[in-house]
């Protein structure tokens, strides 16, 4: 009788022991993906002292860049504010057209995933510009260890070009 017993406990103990318990999981709710909404709607308002709250001091922060050219996150703000200067307006379409999810991987790392439609319309020439933008964050401790966010310039070397264009009409 002991012997029945035994050998289903062994069996329990024997399949439990093989699971694998690494961290491997999917999510679209938690405490970094609302730090990643935060962080966009800090971009938007162009709050950028809180923006950079969610960043570790010594962020690695890839904007249209490859991982051997990483930027600070104080350079990445510039270079923000270098590119909004351009805008009348901007902000990401509404949540509707957005997609956030965190994912832990088998190493558990965590990442959060951002899909956009940055909407903006250029102060010079009032033209309107959609693109889609990408942000992949890296997180430890509830904050931004690194990030690659990618999106298409094209629209900016258009205005770049066409503001060009009309100051040398003006000239001529």
């Amino acid at each position: 009788m002991k012997k029945l017993i035994v050998f289903p406990i062994l069996l329990l103990l024997l399949s439990t022991s093989c699971k694998d318990t690494s961290k491997n999981y999917f999510t679209e709710s938690s405490p970094e993906i609302d730090t990643m909404r935060q962080m966009i709607k800090d971009y938007e308002a162009g709050e950028w002292e809180s923006y950079i709250t969610h960043y570790k001091e010594d962020a690695k922060i890839y904007h249209n860049r490859v991982n051997s050219n990483p930027r600070s996150i104080q350079e990445a703000i510039e270079e923000h504010k270098i590119l909004l200067s351009q805008m009348d307006s901007y902000n990401y379409s509404t949540t509707e057209n957005q997609t956030v999810e965190m994912i832990i991987d088998s190493k558990g790392t965590t990442w959060v995933s951002f899909w956009g439609v940055w909407t903006g319309i250029f102060a010079e020439s009032g033209n309107k510009s959609e693109i889609i933008v990408h942000i992949t964050s890296k997180f430890e401790d509830g904050k931004i260890v690194q990030e690659h966010m990618y999106w298409d310039t094209a629209p900016f070397v258009l205005e770049s070009i066409w503001v060009d264009n009309k100051l040398e009409m003006v000239n001529d």
